[in-house]
């Protein structure tokens, strides 16, 4: 008999004789409770083990969270916040989140669209009349189909001094000035572009008349009571928590001048404050279930449905054929992963300030323990 059959059985003749002396539907409910905590910690000893491994064979630096529901599986937190200072991580610590910050950015625009303030459907020119390029849609910038080249790939050769530091808006100038060549026609195919979200982030400042930080601070991580997460450069800087980025080897990573570039990348945020958006994406406080559903939905045709892209999310599936709604990041030795499983509400969060391959695969492997036991 398995184990989780054995516990079952016992909670089972724990209500039959309970029933007896009590209330069936209580003794049903306490049952249960008791169930499910021994169930945690069976998941909570498990994805344990899968941390400790990552620590021990891959040298793992950072923060690993788990939880089901609404409620915490399991967290732990290893290594340094800075190495060279032997400043040591806790579990309060802010990362970049690097890429995962593009999933802010396109509720920003949702949240637009939902109030009727812009269109998915208008050109970027609309919203910023100083790009150059016809036939380009917010829609295809929300979905990497514009064909644009990424900034990140050409800006250090129009950006001459490295000293100093090269923002959203000297994007937009960078592009109208020197108009990059173009990778393929406006939605011909998908790819992944940073340029995308630097421009969407313009989009929102236009559109709202706020700073891209004051905007996501107000309608974004206010709701979702994220108090402890901030936006680089442009905005509030709580230098007690942050955290050092790191090459293998915990080699300090030195930022680059195109650091304080937003919308793309630059949020900082703890495993909790992640926890909390997580719940928040639940709420229908950031947005409503249909727009929701319209960001979750795959927009590349010509990809497989189970490895595709929506709006801010790349989309999967596990094995059993749920829906993964994720995004990975790596940006100035910053490796972070936020994973979400609809079916049953589990989500994953691992933030690393160290670039190495210590997590590779471990958000599925984690996903599957919430779900096996």
């Amino acid at each position: 008999m398995s184990m989780r059959k054995y516990i079952y059985t016992l909670v089972l003749a724990g209500v039959m004789c309970g029933a007896v002396a009590q209330n069936a539907g209580e003794a049903f409910r306490n049952a249960n409770a008791f169930f499910d905590s021994i169930n945690r910690k069976m998941k909570a000893e498990k994805i344990d083990a899968v941390f400790h491994e990552m620590v021990k064979q891959r040298q793992f630096n950072g923060i690993v969270l788990a939880s089901l529901d609404t409620c915490v599986v399991y967290t732990n937190y290893a290594g340094y916040a800075d190495y060279r200072n032997r400043q040591k991580l806790n579990e309060g610590s802010q990362y970049e989140l690097a890429s995962v910050s593009k999933q802010f950015t396109a509720v920003s625009i949702l949240q637009l669209y939902e109030q009727g303030k812009l269109k998915l459907t208008d050109e970027v020119s609309v919203y910023l009349p100083e790009f150059p390029y016809a036939g380009i849609t917010v829609h295809q910038l929300l979905c990497h189909r514009s064909g644009l080249a990424d900034y990140v790939d050409y800006s250090g050769g129009y950006h001459k001094n490295k000293d100093y530091s090269f923002d959203n808006d000297s994007l937009l100038r960078m592009i109208q000035k020197y108009k990059p060549k173009v990778l393929a026609r406006p939605n011909a195919k998908f790819e992944y572009c940073n340029t995308n979200y630097a421009l969407l982030a313009l989009i929102v400042e236009r559109v709202s008349g706020m700073r891209m930080e004051d905007y996501l601070r107000q309608y974004v991580w206010g709701p979702a009571g994220m108090e402890h997460t901030f936006l680089y450069g442009r905005g509030l800087f709580d230098a007690q928590g942050y955290t050092i980025g790191h090459r293998a080897g915990y080699k300090t990573y030195t930022r680059d001048f195109m650091s304080v570039v937003v919308g793309d990348k630059a949020v900082f945020s703890t495993a909790e404050d992640m926890y909390k958006w997580n719940k928040a994406l639940y709420s229908g406080h950031i947005l409503n279930d249909t727009t929701l559903q319209l960001a979750y939905a795959p927009k590349n045709k010509e990809m497989a449905a189970d490895r595709n892209y929506g709006y801010g999310w790349r989309l999967a599936q596990d094995v059993h054929g749920h829906a993964i709604i994720y995004h990975g990041g790596l940006w100035n030795g910053n490796n972070t992963l936020f994973s979400r499983r609809l079916y049953d509400k589990a989500c994953v969060v691992i933030l690393s300030n160290e670039f190495n391959h210590s997590f590779g695969g471990r958000g599925d492997q984690i996903l599957e323990i919430l779900y096996a036991l």
